[in-house]
Protein backbone atom coordinates (compact mmCIF):
# COMPACT_ATOMS: atom_id res chain seq x y z
CA UNK A 1 0.00 0.00 0.00
CA UNK A 2 1.25 3.48 -1.00
CA UNK A 3 2.24 5.68 1.99
CA UNK A 4 -0.03 8.08 3.20
CA UNK A 5 0.76 11.76 2.99
CA UNK A 6 1.11 12.58 7.25
CA UNK A 7 -0.98 15.61 8.01
CA UNK A 8 -0.47 17.71 11.18
CA UNK A 9 -2.98 20.87 12.19
CA UNK A 10 -2.11 24.07 13.48
CA UNK A 11 -4.89 25.10 14.91
CA UNK A 12 -7.98 22.90 15.73
CA UNK A 13 -10.83 25.19 16.15
CA UNK A 14 -14.25 26.09 14.66
CA UNK A 15 -12.97 25.64 10.54
CA UNK A 16 -10.65 22.62 11.31
CA UNK A 17 -12.96 20.16 12.06
CA UNK A 18 -14.77 21.09 7.92
CA UNK A 19 -11.04 20.63 7.30
CA UNK A 20 -10.87 17.09 9.42
CA UNK A 21 -14.30 15.92 7.94
CA UNK A 22 -12.75 16.46 4.22
CA UNK A 23 -9.36 14.62 5.19
CA UNK A 24 -11.08 11.72 6.38
CA UNK A 25 -12.37 11.21 3.11
CA UNK A 26 -9.25 11.18 0.91
CA UNK A 27 -7.64 7.63 1.25
CA UNK A 28 -4.00 8.94 0.23
CA UNK A 29 -3.93 11.26 3.42
CA UNK A 30 -4.44 11.07 6.97
CA UNK A 31 -4.10 13.46 9.83
CA UNK A 32 -1.68 12.41 12.27
CA UNK A 33 -1.22 15.30 14.86
CA UNK A 34 -3.22 18.59 16.40
CA UNK A 35 -1.28 21.61 17.37
CA UNK A 36 -3.78 23.56 20.02
CA UNK A 37 -3.53 25.23 23.14
CA UNK A 38 -7.58 25.83 23.76
CA UNK A 39 -8.34 22.76 25.82
CA UNK A 40 -12.20 24.40 25.11
CA UNK A 41 -11.35 23.95 21.02
CA UNK A 42 -9.92 20.61 21.16
CA UNK A 43 -13.28 19.21 23.29
CA UNK A 44 -15.30 20.77 20.54
CA UNK A 45 -12.64 18.96 17.61
CA UNK A 46 -13.41 15.60 19.30
CA UNK A 47 -16.93 15.81 19.22
CA UNK A 48 -17.40 16.45 16.00
CA UNK A 49 -14.53 13.91 14.46
CA UNK A 50 -15.04 10.58 15.76
CA UNK A 51 -11.49 9.17 16.11
CA UNK A 52 -9.42 11.75 16.64
CA UNK A 53 -9.69 11.39 19.95
CA UNK A 54 -6.61 9.24 19.94
CA UNK A 55 -4.62 11.46 18.08
CA UNK A 56 -1.66 13.62 19.80
CA UNK A 57 -2.27 17.03 20.61
CA UNK A 58 0.66 19.51 20.99
CA UNK A 59 0.76 22.79 22.59
CA UNK A 60 3.19 24.26 20.32
CA UNK A 61 3.56 23.52 16.40
CA UNK A 62 7.06 23.21 16.63
CA UNK A 63 7.15 20.55 18.47
CA UNK A 64 4.37 18.75 16.60
CA UNK A 65 6.79 19.40 13.78
CA UNK A 66 10.10 17.57 15.13
CA UNK A 67 8.08 14.96 16.67
CA UNK A 68 5.87 13.77 14.27
CA UNK A 69 7.57 12.97 10.78
CA UNK A 70 5.18 15.05 8.72
CA UNK A 71 4.78 15.20 5.42
CA UNK A 72 2.76 18.57 5.30
CA UNK A 73 0.81 20.86 7.59
CA UNK A 74 -2.66 22.84 7.61
CA UNK A 75 -2.80 26.15 8.98
CA UNK A 76 -5.84 27.15 10.71
CA UNK A 77 -4.55 30.22 13.56
CA UNK A 78 -5.21 33.60 13.90
CA UNK A 79 -4.30 35.19 11.02
CA UNK A 80 -1.07 37.07 12.00
CA UNK A 81 0.34 33.72 12.78
CA UNK A 82 0.59 32.05 9.80
CA UNK A 83 3.59 34.18 8.16
CA UNK A 84 5.45 32.78 10.60
CA UNK A 85 4.32 28.97 11.15
CA UNK A 86 4.09 29.22 6.92
CA UNK A 87 7.80 29.67 7.00
CA UNK A 88 8.62 27.89 9.75
CA UNK A 89 7.23 24.99 7.82
CA UNK A 90 8.27 25.62 4.70
CA UNK A 91 12.06 25.66 6.11
CA UNK A 92 11.18 22.17 7.49
CA UNK A 93 10.40 20.76 4.39
CA UNK A 94 7.10 20.88 4.79
CA UNK A 95 3.72 21.14 2.16
CA UNK A 96 0.91 23.81 3.27
CA UNK A 97 -2.32 24.17 2.57
CA UNK A 98 -3.22 27.68 5.28
CA UNK A 99 -6.92 29.22 5.79
CA UNK A 100 -7.25 32.64 4.52
CA UNK A 101 -5.78 35.15 4.26
CA UNK A 102 -2.63 33.80 3.64
CA UNK A 103 -0.77 36.53 5.36
CA UNK A 104 -1.30 39.87 6.36
CA UNK A 105 0.54 42.21 4.12
CA UNK A 106 2.06 42.25 0.52
CA UNK A 107 5.73 42.01 2.01
CA UNK A 108 4.95 38.75 3.84
CA UNK A 109 3.08 37.30 0.89
CA UNK A 110 6.21 37.58 -1.29
CA UNK A 111 7.93 36.17 1.59
CA UNK A 112 6.12 33.07 1.60
CA UNK A 113 6.31 32.70 -2.09
CA UNK A 114 9.70 33.05 -2.90
CA UNK A 115 10.07 30.79 0.25
CA UNK A 116 7.85 27.76 -1.57
CA UNK A 117 9.39 28.13 -4.24
CA UNK A 118 13.04 27.91 -3.20
CA UNK A 119 12.11 24.56 -1.24
CA UNK A 120 9.76 23.25 -4.06
CA UNK A 121 6.63 22.56 -1.68
CA UNK A 122 2.99 23.29 -2.41
CA UNK A 123 1.86 26.29 -0.90
CA UNK A 124 -1.71 26.91 -1.24
CA UNK A 125 -4.69 29.00 0.57
CA UNK A 126 -8.15 27.31 1.49
CA UNK A 127 -10.98 29.84 -0.87
CA UNK A 128 -13.06 27.08 -0.84
CA UNK A 129 -15.09 29.02 -3.96
CA UNK A 130 -12.61 27.93 -6.54
CA UNK A 131 -13.84 24.32 -6.37
CA UNK A 132 -17.94 25.21 -6.40
CA UNK A 133 -19.65 24.41 -9.11
CA UNK A 134 -21.42 28.17 -9.76
CA UNK A 135 -17.80 30.13 -9.93
CA UNK A 136 -16.01 27.53 -11.72
CA UNK A 137 -19.35 27.90 -13.93
CA UNK A 138 -18.62 32.04 -14.47
CA UNK A 139 -14.88 31.42 -14.59
CA UNK A 140 -15.63 29.18 -17.64
CA UNK A 141 -18.00 31.23 -19.36
CA UNK A 142 -15.53 34.29 -19.21
CA UNK A 143 -12.82 32.22 -20.60
CA UNK A 144 -14.41 31.30 -23.39
CA UNK A 145 -15.71 34.56 -23.97
CA UNK A 146 -19.57 33.77 -23.51
CA UNK A 147 -20.08 37.24 -22.33
CA UNK A 148 -17.35 39.03 -24.45
CA UNK A 149 -14.96 41.43 -22.39
CA UNK A 150 -15.71 42.17 -18.62
CA UNK A 151 -16.98 45.98 -18.05
CA UNK A 152 -18.41 45.81 -14.71
CA UNK A 153 -18.11 43.50 -12.04
CA UNK A 154 -19.92 43.61 -8.05
CA UNK A 155 -19.87 41.52 -5.42
CA UNK A 156 -21.72 41.84 -1.88
CA UNK A 157 -21.21 39.83 1.44
CA UNK A 158 -23.83 40.81 4.15
CA UNK A 159 -22.68 38.44 7.08
CA UNK A 160 -23.49 39.10 11.23
CA UNK A 161 -19.60 39.56 11.51
CA UNK A 162 -19.61 41.93 14.07
CA UNK A 163 -21.92 39.95 16.32
CA UNK A 164 -20.53 36.43 16.08
CA UNK A 165 -16.89 37.80 16.49
CA UNK A 166 -17.18 40.16 19.35
CA UNK A 167 -15.12 38.82 22.20
CA UNK A 168 -13.34 36.79 19.95
CA UNK A 169 -8.98 37.59 18.76
CA UNK A 170 -10.70 38.27 14.75
CA UNK A 171 -11.78 41.67 16.55
CA UNK A 172 -8.20 41.92 18.19
CA UNK A 173 -5.97 43.46 15.33
CA UNK A 174 -2.66 42.04 16.73
CA UNK A 175 -4.21 38.35 16.17
CA UNK A 176 -6.78 38.98 13.10
CA UNK A 177 -4.22 41.61 11.27
CA UNK A 178 -7.89 43.39 10.39
CA UNK A 179 -11.70 43.50 10.33
CA UNK A 180 -13.76 41.89 8.24
CA UNK A 181 -12.54 42.65 4.87
CA UNK A 182 -9.63 41.02 6.18
CA UNK A 183 -11.56 38.03 6.99
CA UNK A 184 -14.55 36.88 4.91
CA UNK A 185 -13.72 39.91 2.87
CA UNK A 186 -10.53 37.92 1.46
CA UNK A 187 -12.99 35.26 -0.12
CA UNK A 188 -14.77 38.20 -1.76
CA UNK A 189 -11.42 40.38 -3.07
CA UNK A 190 -10.06 36.74 -4.78
CA UNK A 191 -13.30 35.40 -6.18
CA UNK A 192 -13.48 38.60 -8.01
CA UNK A 193 -10.00 38.14 -9.73
CA UNK A 194 -10.12 34.80 -9.70
CA UNK A 195 -13.42 34.22 -11.67
CA UNK A 196 -12.48 37.25 -14.36
CA UNK A 197 -8.66 36.94 -14.54
CA UNK A 198 -8.11 40.51 -14.30
CA UNK A 199 -6.64 42.40 -11.81
CA UNK A 200 -7.26 45.57 -9.56
CA UNK A 201 -5.42 48.69 -10.48
CA UNK A 202 -6.86 51.09 -8.04
CA UNK A 203 -8.87 51.59 -5.47
CA UNK A 204 -11.25 53.42 -3.01
CA UNK A 205 -12.08 52.47 -0.04
CA UNK A 206 -14.40 53.71 3.04
CA UNK A 207 -14.65 52.01 6.26
CA UNK A 208 -16.65 51.82 9.36
CA UNK A 209 -15.44 50.57 12.88
CA UNK A 210 -18.27 51.43 14.85
CA UNK A 211 -17.33 50.19 18.11
CA UNK A 212 -14.35 48.00 17.79
CA UNK A 213 -10.87 48.52 16.44
CA UNK A 214 -11.34 46.81 13.04
CA UNK A 215 -13.27 47.30 9.97
CA UNK A 216 -16.63 46.06 10.09
CA UNK A 217 -18.16 47.65 7.14
CA UNK A 218 -16.16 48.04 4.48
CA UNK A 219 -17.12 49.90 0.48
CA UNK A 220 -15.01 49.52 -2.29
CA UNK A 221 -14.93 51.28 -5.66
CA UNK A 222 -12.41 49.17 -7.72
CA UNK A 223 -11.03 49.86 -11.34
CA UNK A 224 -9.40 47.03 -13.24
CA UNK A 225 -6.24 46.95 -15.92
CA UNK A 226 -8.35 46.54 -18.50
CA UNK A 227 -10.37 49.36 -17.88
CA UNK A 228 -13.67 47.42 -16.20
CA UNK A 229 -15.01 49.05 -12.92
CA UNK A 230 -16.38 47.28 -10.08
CA UNK A 231 -18.11 47.74 -6.29
CA UNK A 232 -17.18 45.52 -3.60
CA UNK A 233 -19.52 45.90 -0.65
CA UNK A 234 -18.37 44.06 2.83
CA UNK A 235 -21.04 44.61 5.37
CA UNK A 236 -20.49 43.42 8.95
CA UNK A 237 -22.95 44.46 10.92
CA UNK A 238 -25.93 42.71 9.30
CA UNK A 239 -28.24 40.18 10.76
CA UNK A 240 -27.32 36.98 8.83
CA UNK A 241 -25.60 35.86 5.85
CA UNK A 242 -26.38 37.10 2.23
CA UNK A 243 -23.61 36.89 -0.97
CA UNK A 244 -24.07 37.76 -4.49
CA UNK A 245 -21.81 38.49 -7.26
CA UNK A 246 -22.89 39.99 -11.15
CA UNK A 247 -20.20 40.52 -13.94
CA UNK A 248 -21.32 42.33 -16.86
CA UNK A 249 -19.46 42.14 -20.36
CA UNK A 250 -19.65 43.73 -23.47
CA UNK A 251 -21.71 40.38 -24.76
CA UNK A 252 -23.70 39.32 -22.13
CA UNK A 253 -23.83 39.04 -18.23
CA UNK A 254 -23.65 36.80 -15.36
CA UNK A 255 -25.26 37.00 -11.90
CA UNK A 256 -25.12 34.53 -9.05
CA UNK A 257 -27.66 34.91 -6.52
CA UNK A 258 -28.08 33.14 -2.96
CA UNK A 259 -30.83 30.83 -3.02
CA UNK A 260 -31.49 30.95 -6.82
CA UNK A 261 -28.31 30.27 -8.84
CA UNK A 262 -26.50 31.58 -11.45
CA UNK A 263 -28.39 33.43 -13.95
CA UNK A 264 -27.06 34.20 -17.48
CA UNK A 265 -28.23 36.86 -20.43
CA UNK A 266 -26.83 37.11 -24.12
CA UNK A 267 -26.01 40.21 -25.45
CA UNK A 268 -29.68 40.76 -26.11
CA UNK A 269 -30.84 39.79 -22.58
CA UNK A 270 -32.07 36.91 -23.36
CA UNK A 271 -31.77 33.98 -20.92
CA UNK A 272 -29.12 31.51 -21.68
CA UNK A 273 -29.38 27.73 -20.25
CA UNK A 274 -26.58 27.18 -17.63
CA UNK A 275 -25.58 24.14 -17.25
CA UNK A 276 -23.47 23.95 -14.21
CA UNK A 277 -20.15 21.35 -13.29
CA UNK A 278 -20.18 18.90 -10.41
CA UNK A 279 -18.51 19.84 -7.66
CA UNK A 280 -15.73 17.05 -7.88
CA UNK A 281 -13.11 18.25 -5.41
CA UNK A 282 -12.34 20.92 -2.16
CA UNK A 283 -9.07 22.88 -1.00
CA UNK A 284 -7.87 19.55 0.88
CA UNK A 285 -8.04 17.13 -1.85
CA UNK A 286 -6.48 19.38 -4.44
CA UNK A 287 -3.45 20.07 -1.86
CA UNK A 288 -3.18 16.62 -1.84
CA UNK A 289 -3.07 15.73 -5.24
CA UNK A 290 -0.97 18.37 -5.83
CA UNK A 291 1.42 17.12 -3.55
CA UNK A 292 1.23 14.05 -5.20
CA UNK A 293 1.83 15.52 -9.01
CA UNK A 294 -1.29 14.51 -9.88
CA UNK A 295 -3.41 18.02 -9.78
CA UNK A 296 -1.93 21.52 -9.81
CA UNK A 297 -3.08 24.37 -7.27
CA UNK A 298 -6.01 25.42 -7.47
CA UNK A 299 -5.26 28.16 -5.35
CA UNK A 300 -1.67 29.05 -5.79
CA UNK A 301 -0.20 31.70 -3.18
CA UNK A 302 -0.43 34.37 -5.99
CA UNK A 303 -3.97 34.32 -5.00
CA UNK A 304 -2.92 35.39 -1.67
CA UNK A 305 -0.41 38.13 -2.51
CA UNK A 306 -2.90 39.37 -5.25
CA UNK A 307 -5.65 39.59 -2.25
CA UNK A 308 -3.29 41.23 0.09
CA UNK A 309 -2.48 44.14 -2.33
CA UNK A 310 -6.26 45.07 -2.67
CA UNK A 311 -6.20 44.74 0.95
CA UNK A 312 -3.63 46.94 2.09
CA UNK A 313 -4.61 49.43 -1.00
CA UNK A 314 -8.33 49.51 0.72
CA UNK A 315 -6.70 50.35 4.18
CA UNK A 316 -4.91 53.26 3.01
CA UNK A 317 -7.21 54.90 0.75
CA UNK A 318 -9.75 54.72 3.88
CA UNK A 319 -7.30 56.56 6.04
CA UNK A 320 -6.20 59.01 3.67
CA UNK A 321 -9.12 59.05 1.90
CA UNK A 322 -8.01 59.09 -1.66
CA UNK A 323 -7.65 56.49 -4.69
CA UNK A 324 -4.73 54.01 -3.81
CA UNK A 325 -2.74 52.91 -7.23
CA UNK A 326 -2.61 48.49 -6.00
CA UNK A 327 1.13 47.83 -6.44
Amino acid sequence: MAKKIRVGFVGAGGIAILHHQRFSTIKQAEVVALNEPSSVSIERFYKHCPGSEKLPVYSNYKDMIKKENLDAVVILSPHTLHYEQIMYSLNCGLHVLTEKPMVCSIAHAKEVIQKAKKVNKVLMISYQRHFEPPFRYMREQIQKGAIGEVQFVQALLSQEWLRLTRNTWRQIPKLSGGGQLNDSGSHFIDIMMWMTGMKVKEVFARVEKFDVPVDINSALTLKFENGALGNLSVIGNAPGWYEDHTIVGSKGALFLRQGIGVFQQDELGKPVKVKLPKMSSDPDRNFIMSILGKEKPEVPPECGLRTMEVTESAWKSAKTGKPVRVP
